[in-house]
C-alpha cells in the first residue's frame, strides 16, 4: 500500500487555543479565526504521525554521513579544545595526566560530536517537515 503523500494539514494557530490563559489572560485575546479553528485530538493525531522522527538508526547513520561529519568535526575541534583545556591544561602542562583524564579528555571531543550530529539530524528532520508542509 502506498503512503499518502499529501502534505499534513496546517493550523496556523496551533496550539495558541490555551496560550492566552497560560499567562492568565482571557481568549477573546486571539484573532477570530484562532478560536473557530480547534482541530480535533484524532485530526491531531493524524498529523503528529505524519512528522518525521529521530530515530536511532537515522542518528547512527548520519554519525558517518559525508554531509555531516565536516561540521561535526569542526565543532567537536573547537568545543572539545576549549573543554580539553579548561579541565585537563594544568595536569597536561605538570605532566600529571593519568589514563582517567585521557580518557576523559578524549571524552571532551566525542560529546560535542555527537551533540553536533544530533543538532544537524534535527535539522534535517525540521526542513523534511517544512519541505512537505510546502509542497
Amino acid at each position: 500500500m502506498l503512503a499518502d503523500s499529501s502534505p499534513p494539514p496546517f493550523y496556523p494557530c496551533e496550539g495558541l487555543s490555551d496560550l492566552t490563559l497560560r499567562f492568565g489572560g482571557e481568549s477573546e485575546g486571539l484573532p477570530h479565526d484562532c478560536r473557530a479553528i480547534a482541530p480535533s485530538d484524532e485530526i491531531r493525531s493524524q498529523v503528529e504521525s505524519l512528522k518525521p522522527r529521530l530515530t536511532l538508526d537515522r542518528y547512527r547513520r548520519n554519525l558517518v554521513n559525508p554531509d555531516v561529519v565536516p561540521t561535526a568535526i569542526r565543532m567537536a575541534l573547537v568545543i572539545g579544545s576549549l573543554v580539553f583545556a579548561v579541565n585537563h591544561s594544568d595536569a597536561l602542562l605538570k605532566n600529571e595526566m593519568t589514563r582517567n583524564r585521557w580518557l576523559s579528555g578524549a571524552l571532551s571531543f566525542v560529546v560535542p560530536y555527537m551533540v553536533s550530529v544530533y543538532g544537524q539530524t534535527q535539522c534535517q528532520l525540521s526542513h523534511q517537515l517544512n519541505e512537505r508542509a510546502s509542497s
